[in-house]
């Protein structure tokens, strides 16, 4: 079953793109573009280390070990992670630490004792700056297996505090659980705030996402470029600035965001673009497939939350010269939904919408079919009001035979349906 889930978003992307690329140990132009792994020295963790990967046990503590060592001793170097199961959980990179994941390889998540949020893999966190960082599937793809774990509130790779770094060739097997899979954040240390810079992530997929999740969050970062990912379920693409702390502070934000073949299947939307309450910078995305997605690309206008109105602080936005270029979306009938999004959907599809309980969710959520391929309702001309005008070039769909246009804006909102329809 997982190597069948493997093939899922190569067999979209040789389709979609004409080809399926899976990076390799050697020759990785685009890896050394990003970070440095000349360093240290190479070490396996079976063999050098004494992980297990045909067992039960918690193999944590042999990784943690290599990392430390390698860092200490040899000022960074390579783990390899040859084939296996291996069980880890809260695993912190340290500067200049590089690990490759052989392909097939399963990493089950080791869970909290208790109920908090918790990562497999951190990137920098309230900590001084982890700089030169990778972890990367070699000669094939590694898979997180998520679908047994009993806290849901599991992310497979934090970003925080981190500068340099390569994330690629990795599935996500999820279980409708509380996060994105890949999150990028703030970190606070020594009174100052940081956040991700400089890195791609490429090659990644997850299956069986939430709704109001999927692959990627991004809440702050600078000159991080996305490629080739796809998610099963949730929001492939979500760059949403809408942590309440960093809109209270206005810290923060996206700036120089570049995403580029991104697919949405059976979710919500491929690409999510929310501000809030912050001043986003520029992002350019190209090569948009949504196939049986509520909405292909979802641009939302900034605004100030209830809890905030006493702040001084405005909608935020994002920088109009933006770019979406060339999206193609394929209408579906069990598609993830948002109730605030009914009034867009044609009044004739509207008695086909229903509720899904959720099993990390305390209220269910909404399935039925297609809206749109684009919906953009932050297109004006106030940024005041949380309006910002970004042009959705090359839009082409199939099967919405009830839309005159692929793409809408807020006026073609239809709050209240006819009684004869």
């Amino acid at each position: 079953m997982l190597k069948l889930k493997n093939l899922i978003p190569c067999v979209l992307s040789s389709l979609i793109l004409g080809s399926c690329i899976v990076d390799t140990p050697t020759g990785m132009s685009e890896i050394d573009e990003y970070v440095n792994r000349d360093v240290g020295i190479r070490v396996n963790l079976v063999d050098d280390y004494g992980a297990n990967g045909s067992d039960e046990e918690d193999d944590t503590p042999f990784l943690t070990q290599a990392i430390a060592e390698l860092s200490s001793d040899h000022d960074g170097g390579t783990i390899y992670i040859p084939e296996g199961t291996f069980h880890l959980g809260q695993v912190h990179l340290a500067s200049n630490i590089h690990i490759e994941i052989e392909g097939e390889t399963v990493i089950i998540p080791v869970e909290r004792p208790d109920d908090k949020n918790y990562s497999v893999f951190y990137m920098g966190s309230n900590s001084p700056v982890v700089e030169n960082v990778s972890i990367v599937g070699v000669n094939g793809r590694f898979t997180i297996d998520m679908r047994a774990v009993t806290n849901g509130n599991i992310r497979g790779f934090q970003f925080n505090n981190v500068d340099q770094f390569y994330l690629a060739n990795f599935d996500v097997l999820d279980n409708l659980t509380k996060f994105s899979a890949v999150t990028f954040g703030f970190a606070d240390y020594e009174g100052n705030y940081f956040y991700p810079k400089n890195g791609m992530v490429k090659n990644g997929s997850t299956f069986n996402s939430a709704y109001g999740y999927g692959l990627v969050q991004m809440q702050a970062g600078q000159n991080i470029k996305f490629k080739n990912i796809y998610g099963d379920g949730g929001v492939t693409l979500r760059l949403e600035t809408g942590y309440k702390l960093m809109n209270e502070l206005q810290i923060g934000g996206l700036f120089d965001i570049e995403g580029k073949n991104i697919t949405c299947e059976n979710g919500n939307a491929a690409v999510m673009i929310s501000p809030h309450s912050i001043k986003n910078g520029r992002f350019d995305i190209k090569n948009v497939t949504a196939v049986n997605c509520g909405i292909g690309i979802r641009l939302g206008a900034g605004y100030v939350a209830k809890s905030q109105l006493h702040l001084d602080i405005e909608p935020g936005t994002f920088d109009s010269t933006s770019t979406i270029e060339n999206v193609h979306a394929v209408y579906g009938e069990t598609t993830q939904l948002k109730s605030k999004h009914f009034e867009f959907m044609p009044c004739e599809l509207r008695d086909q919408v229903s509720l899904v309980e959720m099993p990390y969710e305390s209220k269910p959520i909404h399935t039925g079919p297609s809206i749109c391929p684009v919906l953009n309702s932050a297109y004006g001309e106030n940024p005041a009001d949380g309006d910002f005008k970004i042009d959705v070039k090359n839009i082409t769909a199939e099967g919405f035979d009830l839309l005159d246009n692929w793409e809408l804006r807020r006026e073609d909102a239809i709050p209240d349906c006819p009684e004869d329809i």
